[in-house]
C-alpha cells in the first residue's frame, strides 16, 4: 500500500514538472520569438535612418524628377545573389489629391477657391455613390480637422493626417448610420490627407479624380491619361470644365511629399515599415511584423 502510495506522488511529481517544464519552454519561445521581433525593430530603425538621410541628399540633387518617378513606378530592390541581404523601398505621392483638410478654409478669404474644389468634389461623391446622410459625415470631418474629437486630442492638435485616420471617421458613419456605401467607395483616388496648405501634385493625380472634377467620362480618362503628364494640357485637349482649374493649386512644380513602404530580411524572415517624407524630413514612422 505504501509502495502504492508512494508510486501515486512520484507520478503526480513527474506530471507536475513535466507541465511546469512545458510552461518554461513555452515562455522560452515566447521570449525568443519577442527578442527576435525587437531586433528587428533597431534594424528597421537602422534603415529608417539611413534611408531617410539618402533619400533627402538625392532628391536635393539635379536629378529629383527622375527619382520620385521612378520610387513611383515600381519598388526598388536590394538583393544578394547568394545570401541573406533583400531591401526594397516603394513610395507613392501623398499630395496626389484634393486635401480633406480644405474644408478648415470656410472662412478663409484666401483660400476659398480650394474650398470650392474640395465641397464639389464631396458633393459629386455623396451623389454618384448615393451616401444616405453626406451631411453626418461631413459633421464627422469637421470635428477631425477643428480639433474637437476627444479621441485623438492627445495625439495631435488637429486636422486628418493619414488615410488610417480617415476610414476611422468612416467607420464611424457607417456604424452610426448603417450606410456601408461609404464602404465601397475608394477614398484615396480622391482625397489627400497632409494639411490645408499643401497643393495638388497634379502629375499624379487619379483618372478618377480628374472624371469627377472637371466632368469628364472616366473610360476616356481611363485611356488617355497618363500619370507624369501636364494635367492643364490634358484637360485643354479633351475638353473638360475649367471651372475648377487653379495652376497654383494643381502644382507642376516638383512634390517631395510622399509615403515610402521598406522590406527588409532579417534573421530568415520579412519585416516591413513606413514613413512619411514631407518636404525633406522623415517621418511618422510605422513598424509592421513579421510578413
Amino acid at each position: 500500500m505504501r509502495k502504492a502510495i508512494a508510486l501515486l506522488i512520484t507520478l503526480t511529481v513527474i506530471a507536475a514538472l513535466l507541465a511546469l517544464m512545458g510552461v518554461a519552454f513555452s515562455y522560452l519561445e515566447r521570449a525568443k520569438k519577442d527578442s527576435l521581433h525587437t531586433l528587428a525593430i533597431v534594424q528597421a530603425n537602422i534603415y529608417y535612418a539611413d534611408i531617410a538621410r539618402t533619400l533627402d541628399g538625392l532628391l536635393k540633387g539635379k536629378n529629383a524628377s527622375d527619382i520620385i518617378s521612378t520610387l513611383y513606378l515600381a519598388p526598388q530592390t536590394l538583393q544578394e545573389q547568394e545570401g541573406e541581404f533583400y531591401l526594397s523601398i516603394g513610395c507613392e505621392p501623398l499630395s496626389n489629391g484634393v486635401d480633406i483638410n480644405w474644408f478648415g478654409l470656410q472662412n478663409d478669404t484666401k483660400n476659398q477657391k480650394k474650398y470650392a474644389i474640395v465641397t464639389k468634389l464631396f458633393d459629386t461623391i455623396a451623389t454618384q455613390y448615393n451616401l444616405e446622410d453626406d451631411s453626418k459625415l461631413l459633421e464627422f470631418i469637421m470635428e477631425d480637422i477643428e480639433g474637437k474629437n476627444e479621441s485623438i486630442r492627445l495625439k495631435q492638435k488637429k486636422g486628418i493626417i493619414s488615410p488610417k485616420q480617415f476610414n476611422t471617421i468612416i467607420n464611424r458613419y457607417v456604424a452610426e448610420t448603417g450606410d456601408t456605401k461609404a464602404l465601397n467607395i475608394n477614398w484615396k483616388q480622391y482625397f489627400s490627407f497632409v494639411s490645408p496648405n499643401a497643393n495638388i501634385d497634379s502629375k499624379y493625380v487619379s483618372s478618377e479624380l480628374i472624371a469627377l472634377l472637371f466632368d469628364l467620362d472616366l473610360k476616356s480618362v481611363d485611356e488617355g491619361w497618363i500619370e507624369g503628364e501636364d494635367l492643364a494640357a490634358f484637360l485643354n485637349d479633351n475638353g473638360a470644365n475649367m471651372e475648377m482649374y487653379d495652376k497654383t493649386i494643381f502644382s507642376n512644380a516638383l512634390s517631395k511629399q510622399m509615403k515610402c513602404t521598406t522590406s527588409y530580411a532579417y534573421n530568415s524572415g520579412v519585416y516591413s515599415f513606413s514613413f512619411n517624407y514631407l518636404d525633406g524630413k522623415a517621418q511618422y514612422f510605422e513598424f509592421y511584423s513579421k510578413q
